[in-house]
């Protein structure tokens, strides 16, 4: 096949994009990952600035998403818990090499609400929640017998009762006012559409790869 060829493919997934669904395309593309059973179809790399305005990223796991908002669960007390309650402000990117597609996502960050975060910790496996007791995210550790020994201590004291949800432990939502979707492309000529919330409407805008 020629280049010519090539670049005279223009199928696209975005030229059907539904401005008031923005992030249906995100949800779509998890989808597929996840009906093809790639790993960790919803990591996604979270970016926070803290109050020196010093960047920090990390992968969470994406486990929330509707028409205009995605969340994650985690440690109230850690330090991106911290970073996101001084700012609000966070980026994210999800990325899938195996399809060629990657999602960068803006936006401002609230607190989930306590309902939200009650199913969804009693949702997790029984280890998974006695793991969230033991562990003071973030905090300086002194060898990882001690978060073992912390993990049994929780393990002996829930042994026959259900494992509450810590007060600590919560997530947060993304009110996403910007998305970029990008689908990879032959000779590095890729696909890239910018969704931007304005006051009334969303728009959509092609830019170079």
């Amino acid at each position: 096949m020629s280049s010519t060829q090539n670049l005279d493919d223009n199928s696209s997934q975005f030229t059907t994009i539904d401005l008031e669904r923005p992030l249906q395309l995100l949800a779509d593309w998890v989808q597929e990952a996840k009906d093809l059973g790639l790993s960790e179809p919803d990591a996604m790399n979270l970016a926070t600035v803290d109050g020196n305005g010093n960047p920090h990223n990390r992968m969470v796991l994406m486990r929330h998403i509707n028409e205009r908002e995605i969340g994650f669960f985690t440690n109230l007390e850690s330090n991106k818990a911290a970073e996101i309650f001084a700012t609000q402000r966070t980026s994210s990117t999800l990325w899938w090499p195996q399809l060629g597609r990657q999602a960068r996502i803006e936006g401002t960050a609230a607190e989930m609400p306590r309902d939200m975060v009650e199913e969804y910790f009693q949702s997790r496996p029984r280890n998974s929640k006695i793991a969230a007791w033991a562990s003071r995210q973030s905090k300086e550790l002194a060898s990882m017998d001690s978060l073992h020994q912390e993990f049994r201590q929780y393990e002996e004291k829930f042994s026959e009762k259900t494992v509450p949800t810590p007060t600590f432990w919560g997530g947060f939502t993304i009110l996403v006012d910007k998305i970029e979707y990008w689908n990879g492309k032959p000779f590095r000529l890729h696909e890239r559409v910018v969704l931007t919330k304005g006051e009334k409407s969303w728009s959509k805008d092609r830019i170079y790869p």
